[in-house]
């Protein structure tokens, strides 16, 4: 009798600690979800622009003594890296930390510039990269877009993703200088793979920049004419 009254006891107990288990875990795939949101909207509203957009919700070059007036004790705060290239950014997940351990990431990278959302429930720093990213060594073009803009193309541009504008080209005057094989590959979309590569095309294609030619092609014209 004792013995069944013992079991009945130990199952119960069973079942609330099943109970509690069952909420822990719960909690952690919802905290770990929010996370999960919180940096996908971070990366929607950065993709696709060369820049950080969702910076104008961040206060910038925050002081690291500021966050001793709201991060104290025990108190944790999502934090993230976020890097970004000289084509395309990527986030890094730097889990929750306390005042102490942010000040001595902060310290270890003084070249990070710190940020926090004007919500104060995310802390970024931004490492600013002179490089491609992994995903733009993979898949960066450069070519002209329909209005005759030299751009930087996820993909080649016929599928047409502009991920950055930097000018618009002399397109008569390009089409007449480059020879007929250079002109195809610059349709096609050139590709980059490297900082070097990136740098190189683009001091090239400057040359054909209407900014540059525009006068030299008027003078070409009235010579042409007299």
């Amino acid at each position: 009798m004792r013995f069944t009254s013992m079991w009945k006891r130990i199952k119960r107990k069973l079942k609330q600690n099943g109970s509690m288990r069952r909420k822990l875990f719960l909690a952690v795939q919802m905290k770990s979800l929010l996370s999960s949101i919180v940096i996908l909207y971070i990366i929607t509203m950065s993709l696709g622009t060369g820049h950080v957009q969702a910076q104008q919700n961040y206060v910038s070059n925050y002081e690291i003594d500021d966050l001793s007036t709201w991060l104290y004790g025990d108190k944790k705060i999502l934090t993230i890296l976020h890097r970004v290239y000289v084509c395309g950014e990527e986030i890094e997940q730097l889990d929750e930390l306390n005042y102490e351990e942010v000040v001595i990431i902060a310290e270890q990278n003084p070249n990070w510039e710190l940020t926090v959302d004007q919500s104060y429930t995310l802390i970024r720093f931004v490492e600013k990269i002179d490089d491609l990213s992994p995903y733009c060594k993979k898949n960066a073009f450069f070519g002209m877009n329909s209005e005759g803009e030299f751009s930087l193309f996820d993909g080649q541009p016929s599928q047409d993703k502009v991920m950055k504008t930097f000018f618009q080209l002399n397109v008569p005057y390009l089409e007449s200088s480059l020879p007929e094989q250079e002109w195809e590959h610059l349709m096609n979309g050139i590709r980059v793979s490297d900082i070097e590569e990136y740098d190189s095309v683009l001091s090239t294609y400057s040359e054909y920049s209407l900014d540059r030619y525009e006068p030299d092609t008027n003078v070409m014209s009235n010579s042409i004419v007299q």
